[in-house]
Order: structure tokens, then C-alpha cells, then sequence
């Protein structure tokens, strides 16, 4: 997947509750979908995932088809955040906090 051109965005709940609670608006992440600046593969760790991202949002999903792209979760792009209670919970979590405390962020 290259473009987004043509197709429709489809949130999932969790993509819907983030946008709500890091304050997205649902026309500033339709508008990232519509005209991205940057479409990539998530990397090794999320096999058929992408990375949509413009306007200072990034948006992970994946293509359910042809036509729909199904958003999986919405964060500040280039943002370092915090590792929250939760994400400590799961090997991936661990890794992103020892990541964050040694000022690395985020690497696939």
C-alpha cells in the first residue's frame, strides 16, 4: 500500500476513544487519511500495518480491502510519550519504556 486515494477510513473503537482522548479532531484525522504526507509499512513487529501520517498525526491501520482502511490507533507524530500502566503489561510495552527511559522512542 502506497496511497490512500480511493479508499475509506473505518475506525475501530479503541482508534475512536483515542481520537476523543488525545483531543483529534475527526476532520484534522480524515483530513491526514485524505492527503497524507507519508504512507509506510509498520515494520517487522506489525506485519500488514501502516503508518499514515501528515499534520503532525500518525494513524495505524490496515487495509481490510481494496477499499477500506481500518484504523487500529491515532498518536503525535514525532511525539516521545510516556509509557502508560498498561502498556508495561505486554513484552512490547517493557521494551518501548526501556526505549523511552534511554531517550530512543519508538523503532521497528
Amino acid at each position: 500500500m502506497d496511497s490512500t486515494k480511493g479508499m475509506t477510513l473505518q475506525a475501530t473503537a479503541h482508534a475512536a476513544r483515542q481520537i476523543v482522548t488525545k483531543g483529534f479532531s475527526v476532520k484534522k484525522v480524515q483530513a491526514v487519511f485524505d492527503s497524507p504526507v507519508k504512507v509506510y509499512p509498520s515494520g517487522k513487529r506489525h506485519p500488514g500495518q501502516y503508518r499514515i501520517v501528515g499534520k503532525g498525526i500518525c494513524l495505524v491501520g490496515e487495509p481490510v480491502d481494496s477499499n477500506t482502511f481500518r484504523l487500529i490507533t491515532v498518536y503525535q507524530d514525532n511525539v516521545l510519550t510516556p509509557p502508560r500502566p498498561d502498556q508495561l503489561q505486554t513484552p512490547e510495552g517493557r521494551a518501548y519504556a526501556e526505549r523511552y527511559n534511554a531517550g530512543l522512542g519508538r523503532s521497528n
